[in-house]
Formats: structure tokens, sequence, C-alpha cells
């Protein structure tokens, strides 16, 4: 054989893939010639190649017993017992070679790696230096001491070194990624955006640092710095969906609406299956108002993505926004299908099911989501104590009880971190007022508030309004004319909120909210004003040590009579606890609808939770001492086919037909009061009346009966009918309230009378007198102040 010619055979054959054919040569080569270096050297290369470790370990043996101070035989069965994960045999060969050849960095960086593996850091980081000190631009050896010191918690020190390794390759995509997520576990948004600078200039065409740096940018709120990061991030790669959909989002946050909506689009073409951008665009395609395309957006997401949570939970909003609940139900259904701990789907499905009149089962939902989370989410108990007001079986005290369970699990972990209040105790200096509200908008609220804010005395009061109200409209832009000072606290933190306030030294800060949709009252158990009030928004008590006062009046409740069911200090307005702006654009008052029809038509615009079994019992009976009456409900529930038919059944079990039952879904504001010109007579609701409703009737000239009851949200009638000058409306017992409005409708003159005079009546009211009003409600403010002025003025 002609062993220079097989050797070359050999060769060809190994440099052409063919490992097998190769080591058939060599091997017979070394038959021939057992201290061939070259064909052991080969074997054991194509062994390990062949993944023959033991076989390559035995070449390597007999290469070693050729040569005993071959320091690379060593290290390579070093490497090829740590293959097999024999790391503490590895441990002594790679000992053995650096002892051969103490400069050997490959030997250092495989014994340190080997000693990584069993456990024994501290010397692992001693050789992986050792091997920097030998070869400084060793860059496996620079990242595997960050990804030690990393897993230790010594971020600066890990930083580092990742840092050292990006500078010998800017494109080593491990150390980069191992260097995201120690920036990201140091949490300081700062020192990770120096660090991603860095990167950046170490390689200008390196994206992903772009990307980092620009979410550095957003999650500091930063958006223009973001969006230039971003952009320069497009500008290496122009298809990455990810950063045009964070551009989008960061669009919604300025205000460019249209703009958002062009990214968000360019991320659905760029990836056609990335769920979250057609979930964005049904978001931002929902708050413009154009709910069809926001729902064929959030379909299509399901559509990629059967399990895409947030466009269920977002399309249930959507659908319980727009009234259709049944809809909005069996979203939230599928929500708690895909994911059982989902729990913000229990909330809003109770708060679907209280809009259908099921508030035992919406309670049940609101107790499930504070089963699973007590003490960490508040909303979901600001509803259920909302809706206890609803229950009839529940009675004052126990909904005292609740809203004071409320303080001590979200109030009291707060109250120990309250700074002492710096304002100055002068008695008599103009006043900074503050009102916190979520309905600067079209709401009830809006046309209790704006009459106030109009009539403010300006010399001795400065205004302050906070608004959590994301979507703004024209009565917005007017109650924003009438403030002093107009700030937006939508997308700040409580802490961030109260921090705020508190800077800007309001002196008095009313609640208008309290326990209602989208309050915020978790800044006021921060105390960041002095004073604090609750009123208008919310009946009933806050609960909160931090609130000190509520405004009421003597008709909602009577001195003595109600106190033990406020943690507030009731103070009351000498006539009423309210004022009534009408909309400037209110219908004219129709003739009585009873002259052309024929029959009474009863009626109520209150909210579908508000009429209770109880309710509807009640009102049935009066439809039956007049067969020929009907009965108009109108609400968002009645946009709902199966609501609607569940509020029919509820009056023919009760046997009344549903021929007699007249149901309008709801439409906007001031439209709605035409309704009132084909009602005769309004039926109020229990135990929670009507507040707007109430005066809204009386202005279309609607008479209004109401049931007196004992407490706070079932006295509202009371307040408002007697301030009108019509207490014979007011029924104090089930019985009475039947026969008032059995004697009402059978009294055409009188129906006809009320007709043309209670917009009047209404207008000359203490209602609608919002100068004197307001005028009230200020003495109360003074007096307010004075009282803590003398507390505080030796402090």
């Amino acid at each position: 054989m002609n062993i220079n010619k097989a050797l070359q055979q050999a060769h060809h054959y190994y440099k052409n893939g063919n490992l097998n054919r190769a080591r058939d040569i060599y091997t017979k080569i070394l038959k021939l010639r057992p201290n061939d270096l070259n064909s052991l050297h080969m074997l054991e290369t194509i062994s390990c190649q062949l993944g023959n470790f033991d076989e390559a370990i035995s070449y390597l043996k007999k290469e070693i017993k050729l040569t005993p101070s071959n320091a690379e035989a060593y290290y390579k069965i070093g490497t090829v017992l740590q293959a097999k994960g024999l790391f503490f045999e590895a441990i002594e060969y790679h000992k053995k070679a650096i002892m051969l050849k103490p400069n050997f960095p490959e030997a250092y960086y495989n014994l340190a790696v080997a000693l990584q593996n069993i456990g024994n850091i501290d010397e692992a980081i001693t050789n992986y230096k050792i091997v920097l000190q030998i070869e400084p631009r060793f860059i496996e050896a620079c990242n595997n001491i960050g990804i030690i010191l990393s897993s230790k918690g010594l971020l600066d020190d890990a930083i580092n070194y990742f840092m050292k390794g990006l500078e010998i390759d800017p494109n080593h995509l491990d150390i980069y990624t191992n260097l995201s997520l120690a920036l990201k576990d140091k949490g300081n948004i700062d020192d990770k955006i120096i660090n991603l600078k860095k990167v950046v200039d170490l390689n200008p065409t390196f994206v992903d640092p772009y990307c980092d740096l620009a979410l550095a940018f957003q999650n500091k709120k930063q958006y223009d710095e973001a969006i230039f990061y971003y952009k320069k991030a497009l500008s290496i790669d122009p298809n990455l969906a990810g950063v045009l959909n964070n551009l989008g989002i960061i669009h919604i946050k300025k205000g460019l609406i249209d703009e958002a909506i062009t990214y968000f689009k360019k991320a659905t073409i760029a990836n056609p299956d990335y769920a979250d951008a057609f979930c964005n665009l049904g978001n931002v395609l929902n708050n413009k108002g154009e709910k069809e395309e926001a729902i064929s957006y959030y379909k299509k997401a399901i559509s990629i993505d059967q399990k895409h949570i947030d466009s269920h939970f977002n399309l249930g909003n959507l659908y319980m926004d727009e009234g259709q609940f049944d809809e909005a139900i069996s979203y939230f259904k599928k929500v708690l299908d895909i994911n059982p701990k989902f729990v913000f789907a229990y909330n809003n499905l109770g708060v679907s099911l209280a809009a259908k009149g099921q508030i035992t089962e919406a309670e049940l939902c609101f107790k499930q989501f504070l089963l699973m989370y007590p003490g960490k989410y508040y909303n979901a108990h600001s509803n259920l104590l909302f809706t206890m007001n609803y229950n009839p079986r529940y009675s004052p005290q126990d909904i005292y009880n609740e809203h004071i369970a409320f303080a001590k699990k979200f109030e009291e972990p707060l109250s120990h971190n309250i700074p002492i209040h710096t304002n100055k105790p002068e008695p008599y200096r103009r006043l900074k007022i503050g009102y916190c509200s979520p309905d600067f908008r079209r709401h009830p609220v809006a046309y209790f508030i704006e009459p106030v804010l109009a009539t403010h005395d300006r010399e001795n009061f400065e205004i302050f309004c906070y608004t959590l109200a994301p979507i703004e409209d024209d009565l917005t832009k007017r109650i924003q004319n009438y403030s002093d000072h107009w700030k937006s606290i939508v997308d700040i933190s409580d802490d961030e909120a109260a921090k705020l306030i508190r800077n800007d030294e309001i002196d008095i800060l009313i609640d208008l909210a309290g326990h209602t949709g989208n309050n915020r009252i978790l800044i006021f158990a921060r105390k960041p004003a002095p004073i604090q009030v609750n009123w208008i928004g919310y009946l009933t008590t806050t609960g909160l040590s931090t609130m000190d006062y509520k405004i009421v009046d003597a008709y909602i409740d009577p001195p003595g009579k109600t106190e033990q069911f406020y943690s507030e200090k009731l103070i009351r307005l000498p006539e009423s606890f309210l004022c009534y702006l009408p909309d400037k654009d209110s219908p004219e008052v129709g003739p009585l609808p009873a002259l052309s029809k024929g029959y009474i038509t009863f009626g109520s615009l209150n909210k579908f939770s508000k009429i209770t079994p109880e309710v509807i019992t009640l009102w049935s009976k009066i439809l039956k001492e007049l067969p020929d009456s009907h009965l108009m409900l109108k609400g968002k529930s009645f946009s709902d086919k199966k609501t609607c038919q569940y509020a029919l059944n509820m009056f023919e079990e009760r046997g009344i037909s549903p021929e007699r039952i007249i149901l309008q879904p709801w439409d906007p504001s001031p439209k709605h009061l035409e309704s009132y010109n084909q009602i005769d007579i309004a039926l109020d609701t229990f135990p929670f009346n009507g507040a707007t409703t109430t005066c809204e009737a009386m202005w279309m000239g609607v008479p209004v009966i109401t049931l007196e009851g004992t407490a706070y949200h079932s006295r509202a009638g009371v307040s408002l009918l007697s301030n009108v000058g019509l207490p014979e409306l007011i029924a104090k017992t089930q019985d009475e309230y039947i026969k008032i409005a059995i004697d009402l409708a059978s009294n055409i003159s009188k129906l006809q009378s009320l007709r043309k005079s209670l917009r009047d009546k209404m207008s000359l009211s203490p209602i609608c007198d919002a100068k004197r009003f307001t005028t009230n409600l200020e003495m109360c403010y003074r007096k307010m102040w004075i009282d803590w002025c003398t507390n505080n003025e030796n402090k």
C-alpha cells in the first residue's frame, strides 16, 4: 500500500464529507504505521464528528502515549468528556493541559465552563478572567462571566462584561440578548438607555437596540424620543410589524388617532397574522365611534388566534357599551373559558348582568373577582357596592358595613403615607376648589356640576377640574371653559394624581363619582387635600375615613335619621342637594299624550338595573287597576332583544300583556327627551330613585311619583319633588304609591295643568336656580374651611 497516496485519498474523502470512507483508510494506514500522529489526529477528529466520543478518546490517549507533553491532546480529551457531560473527568484533563501549556486560553475557557456546570461558580469566574488576561478578545468568556454575574444579581458588573463583548463583536446576538435581560432586571430605565445608546454607537446597523431603546423611552412616556428610535429601526427594516404596532400605540397616546390607524394598518400588512395589531385597530376605531369596523377587526384578530383574549374582551366591552348585553355576556364568558383567571371579565360580566336587571348574578361575579384577588383591584368592589344599592334585600346598615369593609381593604394600607398638609390656615383667603370626575361629558353628573362651575364666585374661589374622562365632547369643552385650571389625570397613576393635586395646593377637593364607573376613589384615600368632600355622583357613603364631608339636604338625609350610615360628616344645603341645568336643546313640552291616545301612558327612563322584580310587581298592580293604560320603558338595556324579552316575560308573569309594555332603546341626549312627550306620568324606581330622570321628566312637563325610602339613595325623589312643590306625589307606602298613580291618572285636568306648568315650576325652584344654589354651596365650603383653620392654626 502506497501510504502517501492513501493519505491523499483519505484527505480527499474527508474534505468531501465522506467521513466513513476516510475513517476506513486512516484506520488501515494506522495498522501499517501505528505511530502515525496525523492519522491518529484525523481519526480522533472524525470520531468526534460522527459522535463516537469513546473512540475519539482512545485515539487521543494513543497520541498522549506517543507525545506525553501534548497539551492539545489533553485539552481535546477534556473537551470530549465535557461533551459527554463528564465534567469532573474533563476538569482533570483541562488542568493537565494548562500545566503543560500555561498560556492556553481555550483550556482555561473549557475548564471554566466545566466548573460552571458543576456549580463551582467562583472558580469558574476566576478561570474566565484568566482567559481574558491571556486573550482579551475572547468574546465567549465575556458573555459567560456576564451570565454568571447576572444570576448572582451583580447586574452592573454583568452589564460591563456584556458591553466588553459587544465592543469585540457588535453583531453578537447572544451577548446583546443577555445584555437586554440584565438591563430589564436592573429596572433602571435611565441606565438602560445609556447602555443601549452605547450599543447603537457600536453598531448603527443592528436593529434590535433601536427597538429596545425606543421601548425604554416609550415606557418613560417620552414619546417623541421613542418615535425617533422606532423610525431608526424601520430605516433598517421597514417591515417590523411590532415596531409599526408600537408606533400606533404611541400616536394614540399623543392624540394623533389617524396616524395611529395608519401605523396599525401597516403592521397588519407587514404581518397579516398579527392579531394584536388587528385588535389595536379595533380599539382605536371603537373609540372613534366606528363600531361596525371595530367589530370586524376584533373578529379578524380572533380568526387569526381563536384564543386572542384581548379581542374577545374588547368585543364584550363594545357590545356592553352598545347595550347588547347578551352579546357582551357571551364574549366575557369566552374570555373566562380561555383564561378563568382573567378576573376583569368577571367584573364586566357582572356589570352586563346588572344592566339586564340580574342583580344577584351580577353580585356573584363581583364576589368571584374579589375572592380571586382579595384586596388587589378595587374596581370590582366598587361595582359590588354600587349594585348593592339596587338590591332591596340589603338594609342601609348592610350597605354601610360593606363600604367600611372596602375602606379596610383599600384605604387602610395607604393611611400611613399621608403627608401633613401645608395649606395656609387663613379662614377668609381665596380658596382653591378641586372637582374630580370621570363624567365631565354628556353624563348625568355633568348636568348638575356645569351650573355650579358657571356661577362660582371667582373672586373668592379658584376652580380646578381634574378630569378622568378619556372621551371628550361639546359639554366637556363648556365645562373646561368654566374652570380656571383644567387637568387630565386619565393616564397617570393614583400616586401621581394625588401628588399633582397636592402640588396644586387644593384646599377642598370634591369627588363627583364615589363608587360609580371609572372612579378613582383611591386618589382620595391618599388625602391630597386637607378637606375632601363626597357629592352628586354617588348618593351613598364612600366608606373612606379620608373623606371628610358628604353634601346632602334635609330631605334626602333628615337630621338624626341617617348619620350612622356615613363615614363622612353630613353637611346639609338649605334647599336641594343638587342643581339641575336643563339641556339648552331641550324639545318643547308636547300636549298630554292621553288626550290623543285615549289612555294613560306611564313611563320610566331609569336604568333597567334599577327596575327590580319588586318594582315590576308594583307597577303591574297599577297597570291592572287601569286596564287600558300602557307603560313605556327606555334605556340602553333595551337595545338587546333578549333583555327586552326578559322584561316582557317579567310583566307577563304578573298578568300584564306584552302589548301594553313599550320598550325603547336609548338615544343620545337631548334627543331622548322627546320620549317624555309620549308619557303622561313618570314612575320612579325603588329602592334606588332616579335623579337625572326625575329632573328631566319634570322639565318635560311629566309629573313623577316616588316612594319614600329610609335612606339616601331611596330619597332623591323626596328631595326633588319637595323642592319643586309637589310633595303630594311622594308615597310613604307601596299602597299609597298605587293610589297616587290611579288618582292622578284619573284626573286629566290636573295632568294637563301640570303639563303646562311643570317646566316653569322647575325653572323657579331651587333646583334650577344656579346662582342661589352655588352661593349656598360656597357658604358650606367656607364653613368647612373655617373649621379646618380653627383646628390647624396652632399646628
